[in-house]
């Protein structure tokens, strides 16, 4: 992948991730009347983002670095395990901390909505948190409600590793069922991850002059820019039918995804037409890099850190100190826990892959 283009996708996810974390600093009860402009309007539309995003960097690494079922294996495995096994213990100590200093901080439903479980970390740990299969009714690990996301990911990367790497034979037939035992907001939601996939590999059947891609690329910017707004007029009821997901009663906003998805996916296509004509050198390369790097564990770490330092902050949620201090403590945790993060995913990586593969040759 050229180096533009890389960079642009490093900045597009750490954005993405930051919009999940102000939407959920901006809401009650961990800030109060403050006014943000507009700017905490995009969490959903950034689930939608990662969604895309994630399809297209699955497709990238199957062409280019994935191309063994061992090395497919151990990087999506490590890459989900390196994150998770910080998270969850962090979930549950910083939950059980707080609550034991503010317990009615963590009655508040948008906190804690179910008390915590061992069936609920268990079923997180095995990603099938989110499967309607098993009629979990809503669950997550603690306080940390943007887990739910993962239970997707896990099941679209097994089902892309079963489909590119089986015969078809054995292998739709498997992707088909996983789909089916994860059940109807999965299925409903895995079309805007293939467009993802769809627009890596449809990169060498088009090539459009660079004007017309920067116009496109700048109007599609724009819509998603406008987004919020635009969906604001959709009906969210999905035409009576219900798509279940995360921890409360909720129903998924279809209308508003694949608005979001298409959009965003043609602005990734025409990201492709402008920035992939050559490698050339970036100035702040390495700060994007690492900006870059803080996006997993943004997403994954923000919202039981946010929790804790809501319930035992000193200040009223309306005051700017208090949201201050709240931004700065999520993102002074992640700084801290990434490193780690990363160490946990090579480890994971080189481990799993050498297991894979002496297997493989004894078989």
């Amino acid at each position: 992948m050229p180096l533009s283009l890389s960079l642009y996708l490093d900045l597009v996810r750490f954005i993405a991730a930051a919009a999940v974390f102000l939407d959920h600093l901006s809401s009650s009860p961990f800030t109060h009347d403050r006014r943000w402009y507009g700017a905490n309007a995009f969490g959903d539309a950034a689930v939608t983002i990662f969604f895309v995003l994630s399809g297209y960097v699955i497709a990238y690494v199957s062409c280019e670095r994935e191309k063994l079922p061992r090395q497919y294996i151990s990087a999506r495995v490590s890459r989900l395990y390196s994150v998770v096994a910080v998270a969850l213990p962090l979930t549950w100590m910083l939950d059980a901390w707080g609550a034991s200093i503010n317990a009615p901080f963590y009655a508040i439903k948008t906190v804690l909505w179910k008390p915590p479980s061992v069936e609920a970390y268990l079923a997180s740990v095995f990603f099938v948190n989110e499967f309607q299969v098993f009629q979990f009714g809503g669950i997550a690990p603690g306080s940390n409600g943007p887990y739910w996301s993962l239970s997707f990911e896990a099941v679209y990367y097994a089902v892309a590793g079963l489909v590119l790497f089986l015969r078809p034979a054995i292998g739709l037939p498997l992707a088909a069922a996983l789909l089916l035992l994860g059940g109807r907001t999965i299925v409903a939601l895995f079309p805007v991850w293939l467009l993802g996939f769809a627009v890596y590999r449809m990169r060498p059947r088009f090539k459009i002059p660079v004007p017309l891609s920067a116009l496109l690329f700048l109007l599609t910017a724009v819509v998603l820019v406008l987004s919020p707004k635009i969906v604001d007029a959709f009906p969210e009821d999905n035409f009576g039918f219900r798509f279940p997901w995360g921890r409360g009663p909720f129903n998924r906003n279809l209308l508003a995804d694949y608005f979001v998805g298409i959009f965003f996916s043609l602005h990734l296509f025409l990201a492709q037409a402008l920035f992939s004509r050559k490698k050339t050198s970036i100035p702040f390369a390495g700060v994007i890099r690492w900006v870059g790097s803080l996006t997993f564990p943004l997403y994954l770490i923000h919202y039981p850190v946010l929790c804790f330092v809501c319930a035992v902050s000193p200040w009223h949620p309306g005051s700017a100190r208090h949201a201050a201090v709240a931004a700065m403590s999520v993102l002074a945790a992640v700084v801290l826990l990434t490193p780690l993060c990363n160490r946990l995913r090579d480890a994971i990586r080189l481990r799993l892959g050498t297991s894979i593969r002496s297997s493989a040759w004894s078989g």
